[in-house]
C-alpha cells in the first residue's frame, strides 16, 4: 500500500513538474535589467503596483531591458507582455511601460481591458507627464508618475469616467489623501532620497516613495495609496475627432495591443 502511495505522488510530482511554467507564473510589476533603478526603489514601486492590480484587476506593469533588438520598441514591449505573461485574468488586462537602453527608447503597451481605459488620449498624457523625467534620467520619478497617473485612470474608469472620452474627464484625479502613519516616514524618506535627486528644477514631484515600504503605511483604502505627497492634477484635454479612441495593432504572437507614445529619451 504504502509503495502504491509512493508511485501515485511520483507521478503526480512529474506531471506538475512539466506543466506549463506560465499556468503557475506570477510577475513583479516592475522589472529593471539595467540597473535605473535602485532595489528600494523597485521594492516601493512593486508594492504600490501590486496594490494597483489588486484593486483594479489590472496589470500596471514596467520593464527596463538593455536592448530592444529593434527600432521598433512597442513591438518589442508587446512580445515581452504576451510572451512573459503579462496581464490579470483571461483576457490580460493590463498596461505595460517599456524602457530600452539600445535604442534609447521607452513607450506603452496596452491589452484588453487596457486598451479601453488607456487609450490615445490617456497614452499622450503618460508621455507628457514621464517625458521630461526621462530625458532628464530620473527614471524612479518618470517611473512613479507613470504608477500614479495610470492609478488614477483607473479609479476614474471604475467611475464611468474613462479618460479624454466625453465631457467631465478632465476632473479623474481626486486628492489623495494622508495618512497619519505615512506623514512622518514620508517626510524621512524625502530628506533621504533627495540627497540622492539630481534636482530638476521643473519637477512638479516629490521623491519620496521609499517611505513607502520602510515607513510600515497600512494602506486599507485607495485613498491611502500614493507614490508622493497629496496632490490634485487636472490634465490638460484636448479636443480631437478620435477622443476616446485607441489605436490598436496585432503582436507577434496574434494578440491585439493599443498603446505607443513615449520615444527617445
Amino acid at each position: 500500500m504504502k509503495k502504491r502511495i509512493l508511485t501515485f505522488l511520483a507521478v503526480i510530482f512529474t506531471l506538475t513538474a512539466f506543466a506549463p511554467f506560465t499556468s503557475f507564473a506570477y510577475n513583479t510589476p516592475v522589472t529593471d535589467e539595467v540597473g535605473y533603478l535602485t532595489q528600494d526603489e523597485i521594492n516601493a514601486l512593486n508594492s504600490y503596483l501590486e496594490q494597483v492590480r489588486n484593486e483594479y484587476g489590472m496589470d500596471v506593469a514596467v520593464y527596463i531591458e538593455q536592448s530592444a533588438g529593434s527600432d521598433n520598441v512597442l513591438l518589442r514591449a508587446d512580445d515581452i507582455y504576451d510572451y512573459r505573461g503579462y496581464g490579470v485574468g483571461e483576457n490580460r488586462d493590463g498596461i505595460m511601460m517599456y524602457i530600452s537602453m539600445y535604442p534609447r527608447k521607452y513607450t506603452f503597451s496596452t491589452c484588453s481591458e487596457g486598451i479601453r481605459v488607456f487609450n490615445d488620449a490617456a497614452i499622450e498624457r503618460l508621455t507628457e507627464v514621464t517625458g521630461e523625467y526621462m530625458r532628464a534620467g530620473d527614471y524612479y520619478d518618470a517611473v512613479a508618475a507613470y504608477s500614479e497617473e495610470t492609478y488614477g485612470m483607473l479609479t476614474a474608469a471604475a467611475n464611468g469616467e474613462v479618460y479624454g472620452y466625453g465631457e467631465g474627464a478632465d476632473d479623474y484625479t481626486k486628492p489623495v489623501a494622508w495618512g497619519l502613519a505615512g506623514i512622518i516616514p514620508l517626510i524621512v524618506a524625502a530628506l533621504t532620497t533627495r540627497a540622492r535627486s539630481r534636482g530638476m528644477n521643473t519637477a512638479q514631484y516629490n521623491n519620496s516613495a521609499a517611505g513607502y515600504v520602510k515607513g510600515g503605511l497600512n494602506l486599507t483604502t485607495s485613498n491611502d495609496l500614493f507614490l508622493y505627497s497629496s496632490i490634485t492634477r487636472t490634465p490638460r484635454m484636448q479636443n480631437t475627432a478620435n477622443s476616446g479612441g485607441s489605436t490598436t495593432h496585432m503582436s507577434s504572437s496574434g494578440e491585439m495591443h493599443g498603446g505607443g507614445g513615449g520615444g527617445s529619451y
